[in-house]
């Protein structure tokens, strides 16, 4: 079906460019018969339920971590903009403090949808995901650390951020490097 110089996929109903000769979704082609919707149907179907679950112990430790940090950072995103609502309506007038709100709302959602792709990465065995948890980790626990130094350096105590960035995403690239080991260890087909 074709809407506007795009085309509906017939198996997942996603809206392609007209220039794609599969669909980017589940891979059917646009002038697919029916045992291809079937086929493609049931690819989608399969990848569903294989996402539902955690492989093995190997992916099972990152892949929650990375998890767990993709909700958190996306959460915490989303929380400063309802901050950024609050000073709106406090009467802040400091146009300093909406750029640095919206700037580390949009960073933390970001690096939020990031580590979610992170997470599906390890949990399909490919290694850049690993590679790029462990950057991901490496950049979030320097980037609190300076973030807190240089916009609230009497706010905490400089031991503490430092501390508890270590702890916090030093955890993150424990997890990451562990399962870059397992992975290069076990010989387990890399993606």
């Amino acid at each position: 079906m074709t809407v506007s110089g795009e085309w509906i996929c017939k198996a997942c109903w996603q809206k392609n460019r007209a220039r794609d000769e599969v669909c980017w979704r589940c891979k059917a082609p646009p002038d697919a018969s029916a045992d291809e919707v079937a086929q493609a149907q049931q690819g989608l179907e399969a990848r569903r339920e294989r996402a539902s679950k955690v492989p093995d112990a190997v992916v099972a430790v990152p892949v929650v971590v990375f998890r767990g940090y993709a909700k958190a950072w996306q959460r915490g995103g989303l929380s400063l903009f309802g901050l950024l609502l609050l000073f709106a309506l406090g009467g802040v007038t400091d146009l300093l403090w909406f750029g640095l709100t919206i700037g580390f709302g949009l960073g933390l959602f970001i690096t939020g949808l990031v580590a979610a792709e992170v997470a599906e990465g390890m949990r399909e065995r490919e290694l850049w995901a690993y590679l790029a948890g462990i950057a991901l980790s490496v950049a979030g626990g320097l980037g609190s650390v300076l973030a807190f130094s240089i916009f609230a350096p009497d706010l905490i105590s400089p031991t503490a951020i430092r501390f508890s960035s270590v702890v916090v995403f030093g955890g993150a690239a424990v997890a990451a490097v562990a399962g870059l080991v397992l992975l290069l260890r076990n010989r387990v087909p890399v993606g």
